[in-house]
């Protein structure tokens, strides 16, 4: 029987061994706002968003700015004979011309580019935090991972104990082969779920790299210990700030103010632009040698908008519609946001009880139960499989409380983003 139970026992080992991680070096704690502060300089969506407010910033004076002004030169009242000085009215002509629009058009075209460059510069906000959103969720994923790692690891170990007993336990006829059986069975699966997170944290370094903008093969350090932070602000005051400090709210706000620009903009366009024209022209003697005199020519021109009912008067229908669909979108939006801010911090109270319930009761009952379950099974009071099922448990608790751990600070980093500003750690 125990030269069976050698054979049975020995392979379980040889499995077990190529895949049983490698002790690595400590890697180095980083810290989150650290991370944070370096994807902001360097992720290249945030540049991006920079950089296309950058743009519309540009666009601000050219808004503002006249038409070139235009120079003409020409030739006036030339006989077919090409003779300069047989007629009194031929000259050459030097000419320039600029419009200028009706009074207050330009003020307003200036405004409503300041407004969109307004937007625009809401749109690099909001990039911002939901590349912060992001970091911070790659930062707690991989804390997640690492506190899993740890926690199988030493469950392993403990099963690897209890696996030793049981054999020593068989080896003296006082327990059965089951038992030496399932606690590899459940120690191959642990290595397993090292395997697995092994994984995962190259898939998440990568990822945390990307918004980094670091070479993809840059070490990644280890997450400092993961403390629940409390809200500091009860739903109504969240939803309320988040009214004014959220960016894409803040951004359509913008919008709806260049848009009502455009709407008095194109009320102006009921009115006339003007354009005004001088010229210098200049006469050749005549063909005796009396000197002749040169002349001037001012001119004024101005459009009539007598087409208004198909032209101007759609344009402002236009501008006005253009206005109350983005009124609507904002309704929408605001409403959206209340609700998610409500969804969340939701979330964020049941997992926070949860926590707390995980951390003050079910483990600490759960190692209680596991004692009890050891020294019973010391004096066989006990069969093995109550020992394992009790150990078991805890490692399932302990992953359930840092997996509550993570969706929690997740949480609180996508309320952040929602919100529009990170709360004081």
């Amino acid at each position: 029987m125990i030269v069976k139970t050698v054979l049975l026992v020995v392979p379980i080992f040889v499995l077990l061994m190529p895949f049983t991680p490698l002790a690595q070096p400590e890697k180095p704690m980083m810290k989150l706002e650290q991370l944070i502060e370096e994807a902001i300089q360097n992720n290249p969506e945030i540049l991006a968003a920079k950089n296309r407010w950058e743009v519309y910033k540009e666009k601000v004076p050219q808004a503002s700015a006249l038409e070139d002004p235009m120079f003409s030169f020409g030739i006036i009242n030339l006989p077919y004979n090409f003779n300069f000085k047989q007629d009194d009215m031929t000259m050459k002509e030097f000419g320039i011309s600029q419009k200028f629009p009706f009074p207050g058009k330009r003020p307003l075209m200036k405004q409503m580019a300041e407004k969109e460059a307004e937007a625009v510069s809401k749109d690099v906000h909001t990039k911002v935090n939901q590349v912060t959103r992001d970091v911070a969720v790659a930062y707690y994923e991989l804390s997640h991972i690492d506190r899993a790692s740890e926690v199988t690891q030493r469950n392993k170990e403990i099963l690897e104990s209890f696996a030793k007993i049981a054999e020593t336990r068989y080896s003296v006829g006082e327990g059965i082969q089951q038992d030496v059986i399932k606690a590899h069975v459940e120690i191959s699966k642990m290595v397993d779920d090292l395997i697995m997170l092994n994984q995962k944290r190259k898939a998440t370094e990568a990822k945390l790299n990307a918004l980094l903008n670091r070479p993809p093969e840059t070490v990644v350090g280890k997450p400092e210990e993961v403390v629940p932070r409390k809200i500091p602000y009860a739903l109504e005051e969240l939803q309320k700030n988040a009214l004014g400090t959220n960016p894409v709210l803040q951004g359509m706000k913008k919008m709806i103010e260049a848009k009502e620009k455009a709407y008095d903009l194109a009320k102006r366009d009921y009115y006339p632009d003007f354009k005004f024209f001088v010229a210098y022209g200049q006469r050749d003697k005549t063909s005796d040698g009396m000197n002749r005199m040169d002349m001037l020519t001012g001119m004024m021109e101005v459009n009539i908008p007598i087409f208004y009912k198909s032209k101007q008067a759609p344009k402002v229908a236009e501008a006005l519609a253009d206005i109350r669909v983005l009124e609507a979108q904002y309704q929408g939006m605001k409403n959206e946001i209340q609700f998610m801010i409500a969804d969340m911090a939701s979330m964020i109270q049941r997992t926070d009880r949860q926590i707390e319930l995980y951390k003050t009761g079910i483990i600490p009952q759960a190692n209680l139960q596991v004692s009890s379950a050891m020294s019973a099974y010391r004096v066989n009071k006990a069969d093995f499989m109550t020992l394992l099922d009790s150990q078991m448990t805890v490692y399932k608790y302990e992953l359930e409380y840092h997996q509550a751990l993570t969706e929690y600070e997740k949480n609180v980093a996508n309320l952040e983003a929602v919100i529009g500003k990170r709360f004081v750690r």
